[in-house]
């Protein structure tokens, strides 16, 4: 597209500058051949500093903020400088990328459970034969096929780029991640979204917006913007239950969660050999729903992906079926299955918190726990005797493991570890790969393996050298297999 029909009627180009626009670029690291570079002023940088950065990468023409006027860069590319670039920045963006209005899209926003709802909502869909974008932490793309992003919600540059590149693919549906900074920083204007979506509201991000009051603020802009056609919301959230109240909020609201007064609710669930099954209640009638899945919040969030898609006309009785293959996000409470042989989970908790969440989510199960769990070198030391006293509250088993130990020398992070009392009947196998095969040799097959720590991390830092490994390849090469997907536990 050329550059005049871009930022017409705000910006005259003549016609000997005019130059043909492939992408619109706000990011110099970005800039290819043929981008217009944007130089704007940043929270702590001008634009105006990399414009030369940007053209040595290619850029055929710049705009930046500032006064009203016009140069030419040494190599003849157009600088055209203009006050009102902020104001008419955004419509630039939208016409360039005009494909975008033929997505229907989700926005999902929350503290947690944004990557694990987005994904469901995308594994559905798969399951379903239809294509589904996606935009968020764990990477932007066409799902499965992802990659990686620099931030949960991308500057709005990137994002409408994206997702004009899935409609261009024949990509109906997309999911997006939305935080609190995407908001408030204006990186989601202009997108109509068929449905909103709120998990839940704890306490983060308070170094940016100063207060509880004010993170909830820029969250309910999302509600209340005028861009979204309905709204689902958690109201087992305190935070929920405000918005859900919100006489501001001019779209139909659907409020889903555990609690009676919800319209998309979870009842009488039951914990199976290999996850979860449970009761819906929703506007669209009532089914049963078997997941292979672990933990009352990911019921929480397949609730919420299943009722996204019936909000946009699906038959609930295909998204429940579907919902039997679901896969957790990778690394966050993985389910990973084998004929008599114990449940294995692997999940990337590797703070004091972060484990005894796990820890208390399994104990519903009421099987035995054995745990394998390590501690980062150089980091906090503090932490270590802390995990400790966690897994002998928990576990009946506990094996202590490298886990990254960086530069730090691994026997001082034991040291460390093994400082807590009652800590001495622990197995100390350095050595990940072997203490894992070491505790699902004396687990009992009724029992329940967490592996904790990693993750989904592909490598083992020692020394500063990263060798390719994963806890899940362990499994793997024990007949493992993971729950859900084309296999339904």
């Amino acid at each position: 597209m050329k550059l005049s029909a871009i930022v017409a009627p705000h910006l005259f180009i003549p016609s000997e500058w005019d130059r043909e626009i492939n992408h619109i670029v706000t990011d110099s690291r970005d800039v290819k051949s043929g981008d217009l570079f944007i130089a704007r002023a940043g929270h702590n940088d001008h634009g105006e500093r990399f414009i030369e950065s940007a053209i040595q990468a290619g850029a055929s023409a710049v705009v930046a903020l500032g006064e009203a006027g016009f140069r030419c860069d040494i190599s003849g590319v157009p600088i055209f400088l203009t006050p009102n670039l902020l104001d008419h920045l955004n419509d630039w963006l939208h016409c360039i990328y005009a494909e975008v209005s033929q997505l229907d899209l989700t926005a999902v926003t929350g503290t947690n459970g944004k990557s694990s709802v987005t994904q469901y909502i995308a594994q559905l869909l798969k399951q379903l034969k239809i294509k589904c974008g996606l935009l968020g932490t764990l990477g932007n793309g066409v799902w499965p096929n992802l990659t990686e992003t620099r931030n949960t919600t991308a500057d709005l540059s990137l994002l409408l780029r994206h997702l004009n590149d899935m409609a261009k693919q024949s990509v109906k549906y997309a999911a997006l991640e939305v935080s609190s900074h995407g908001i408030d920083q204006r990186r989601i204007d202009g997108i109509n979204f068929k449905v909103a979506v709120l998990t839940n509201l704890t306490r983060d991000h308070l170094d940016y917006h100063g207060s509880m009051d004010a993170y909830f603020e820029a969250k309910r802009r999302l509600f209340i913007g005028g861009n979204i056609g309905a709204a689902l919301i958690n109201i087992d959230d305190g935070y929920g239950s405000r918005l859900a109240a919100d006489k501001d909020i001019t779209v139909p609201v659907f409020t889903y969660g555990r609690s009676d007064k919800a319209e998309v609710r979870y009842h009488n669930i039951e914990l199976t050999a290999r996850g979860m099954r449970a009761r819906l209640t929703t506007p669209w009638g009532e089914a049963d729903i078997v997941l292979p899945l672990i933990g009352e919040f990911n019921l929480a969030n397949a609730t919420a992906a299943i009722a996204v898609l019936a909000i946009q006309g699906f038959p609930l009785e295909s998204l429940v079926a579907a919902a039997s293959t679901l896969q957790s996000v990778a690394g966050r409470m993985e389910v990973y299955v084998k004929d008599n042989a114990p449940l294995a989970i692997v999940d990337f908790a590797h703070t004091p918190d972060a484990l005894n969440n796990v820890l208390n989510t399994l104990k519903s199960w009421n099987k035995a726990i054995s745990l394998v769990f390590g501690c980062g070198g150089e980091r906090d030391r503090t932490k270590r005797p802390i995990m400790a006293v966690i897994a002998q509250a928990h576990a009946a088993q506990v094996w202590l493991t490298d886990d990254n130990p960086r530069s730090e020398n691994s026997e001082q992070i034991f040291a460390d570890v093994l400082a807590a009392d009652g800590s001495d009947y622990f197995y100390c196998i350095h050595d990940r790969r072997t203490a894992i095969e070491s505790a699902l040799a004396k687990t009992d097959k009724n029992g329940i393996l967490v592996i904790a720590g990693k993750g989904h991390e592909a490598y083992q830092d020692i020394a500063g050298i990263r060798h390719a490994y994963r806890d899940a390849d362990v499994l793997i090469t024990h007949g493992y297999r993971k729950a859900g997907g084309d296999y339904v536990a």
